[in-house]
């Protein structure tokens, strides 16, 4: 029976030079609809300037009339900011005039217009350093978005990263309409910094007002380049004014000292830009190789060999995660007593990544070595982290009494000093051990905690993870509308840093949800994807669990042969992963099903 599609237009806003952007962007529009348009009945139209036919009339005002007409904007922007789009215009640019025309439409009854993506493309960092009238005016708009927080805004480094955003952004548009019910819309917290919440807050842009109050230019065109340019990026990151301070690390790295090209590199992960976090980190081990085996250089190396792994497996690539963690292991075992913290550092990472390919003894060793090298060096703080990954072991071994005895000390530990991270990642993983052990109402308390303490200390990868756990206990009670809000905000927030893993989980949760909401062929469509994206990074586990709960869905559709081949794609990844607890479930339902 043929199903009727909904075709949803969406205009892509940019100035010039972005022409391979854009066309990057009508080909994930028409891949997005050959994979999902069939089936879930949602599609989209990629519109642009280049569409409008020529015509009596300003050409700024017919393009305005197209934007009018579609449902979404993407905005792009990279170096350049446009020209103005009439004379004395109250406008800079045509790409200004669509920006404000879309905003003002999503609010009113009679458009169509629901949502805005805007995209910004990594700038090199010389440009960053010294930028033109141009830029300064792209660096302004970004400024204001980023103070308004009335929209979300993402910076992506290659064609490939914004494929992966555009995607993203579409298959989140298509769950939101596919839901029976309007979504509710809802913010995630930004901590504010108390200097930053006591100065005037901007509350939004006027249509037609320009975009230069508080601007860039001012407070980051003062700096020299060295050591004021570092201690002013790294102020300007705490106060949460990433903007500037990207604009302060690129003035900084000028004499590309190592110190900084770190720092930076530190910076673009923890905002979400892991793959030019990648190429930093790269051009800091270079610099590090050729500077001789002194222990300070031989712990560098070893705590870059470590910034690598993470950033590898953020992008999903565990395999290469595997071998730089590896040597990082290595490197640091050279450095003696002198490189015990980094050693203990890049043992837990190691265990972190060997756990989701699957490698359960290599975890459990990476673990146990790094508690005792950081009991020997004191380090209390890295002993509760340490604890907690072995509490997470214990749990995924089916050992839930050890997983909680561990939890509890670290949580005990951590009472007693001041690490909010670590004290969220204590009381998740207790919520995971208590989420096995069915007690579901003291789970959720754990969850919630954690999510507290992640909200507070602002880290987007540990808001989106504690979501998304929240998200999965209030699923698992059945208040599915409200799970499904949470595992949004966490599918948003992992889009917004691009955590591909996270991404991921997300989506998963998701299509658990729309297989329970009447929504099965989105439901079939998401956790098939999910199952394959982590085979794709390397996480059996993952994938098993993908796997048994598409099997799910499938039965629920009457798919039965679908659904056996399902179940016995997982459990054959069961006994890979040795994760006893889906063992025993996926051969009770294989039992009851055959």
């Amino acid at each position: 029976m043929p199903i009727d599609v909904v075709t949803y237009r969406v205009f892509i806003a940019s100035p010039g030079g972005l022409s391979a952007e854009r066309a990057a962007v009508r080909e994930e529009v028409e891949k997005f609809n050959q994979i999902y348009a069939t089936d879930s009945g949602f599609a989209f139209r990629a519109q642009s300037s280049e569409d409008v036919p020529g015509g009596a009339g300003r050409p700024q005002g017919l393009i305005n009339e197209l934007v009018g007409r579609c449902d979404y904007m993407i905005l792009i922007l990279g170096p350049r900011w446009g020209s103005h789009s009439a004379v004395n215009g109250k406008f800079t640019s045509g790409t200004e005039e669509e920006f404000f025309l879309a905003k003002e439409c999503i609010p009113r009854t009679d458009s169509p217009m629901l949502d805005i993506l805007v995209l910004f493309k990594g700038i090199p960092e010389d440009q960053m350093s010294d930028p033109g009238d141009q830029l300064k005016k792209v660096l302004d708009f970004k400024v204001k978005l980023e103070e308004s927080k009335e929209l979300l805004y993402k910076t992506f480094d290659n064609l490939e990263s914004l494929r992966q955003e555009i995607n993203a952004r579409l298959r989140g548009w298509m769950s939101q309409k596919s839901s029976r019910e309007t979504p509710v819309p809802v913010e995630v917290p930004v901590p504010v910094p108390v200097e930053v919440a006591t100065s005037p807050i901007y509350t939004g842009v006027k249509v037609g007002q320009k975009l230069s109050a508080r601007s860039i230019t001012g407070e980051v065109q003062e700096i020299s380049p060295g050591g004021s340019a570092l201690a002013s990026a790294e102020a300007l990151e705490a106060k949460g004014l990433m903007t500037q301070a990207e604009a302060a690390y690129a003035k900084a790295i000028v004499e590309s000292d190592v110190a900084s090209l770190e720092k930076y590199a530190r910076f673009l992960r923890r905002t979400g830009r892991f793959a030019k976090s990648l190429e930093i980190n790269r051009q800091v081990l270079t610099r590090l190789v050729g500077s001789g085996e002194s222990k300070d250089t031989v712990v560098e190396r070893a705590r870059i060999l470590v910034s690598i792994g993470i950033v590898e497996r953020k992008l999903g690539d565990l395999r290469n995660s595997r071998y730089s963690l590896n040597e990082a292991v290595q490197t640091a075992r050279m450095g003696g007593v002198d490189a015990l913290d980094v050693l203990a550092y890049a043992l837990d990472n190691l265990g972190i990544t060997a756990s989701r390919t699957g490698d359960n003894n290599q975890s459990l060793e990476c673990y146990q070595e790094a508690l005792s090298a950081r009991r020997e060096s004191g380090d209390e703080i890295g002993q509760a982290r340490t604890l907690t990954n072995l509490a997470r072991w214990y749990k995924k071994s089916g050992q839930t009494e050890m997983a909680k005895e561990k939890c509890a000390e670290a949580i005990e530990i951590l009472g007693k000093l001041d690490d909010q991270s670590a004290l969220a990642s204590a009381h998740a993983t207790m919520g995971e051990i208590l989420e096995v052990e069915s007690d579901l109402v003291e789970a959720e308390k754990s969850y919630r905690t954690a999510l507290q303490i992640n909200e507070a200390s602002g880290m987007p990868d540990n808001i989106a993870m504690s979501l998304n756990q929240v998200a999965r206990i209030l699923f698992e009670r059945g208040d599915l509308a409200v799970a499904e809000r949470f595992a949004q905000r966490s599918l948003d927030e992992n889009e917004r840093t691009s955590n591909r893993e996270g991404m991921v989980s997300s989506s998963h949760l998701l299509g658990r949800i729309f297989g329970k909401t009447s929504r099965e062929i989105l439901a079939i469509g998401l956790l098939d994807e999910a199952a394959t994206a982590y085979a794709e990074i390397g996480n059996p586990n993952g994938e098993a669990w993908a796997r048994f709960h598409l099997s799910e869905v499938q039965l629920s559709v009457g798919n039965r042969a679908e659904a056996l081949q399902s179940l016995g794609k997982a459990n054959s990844l069961v006994a890979v992963t040795g994760n006893e607890q889906l063992r025993s479930i996926v051969e009770g339902v294989i039992e009851e099903t055959s």
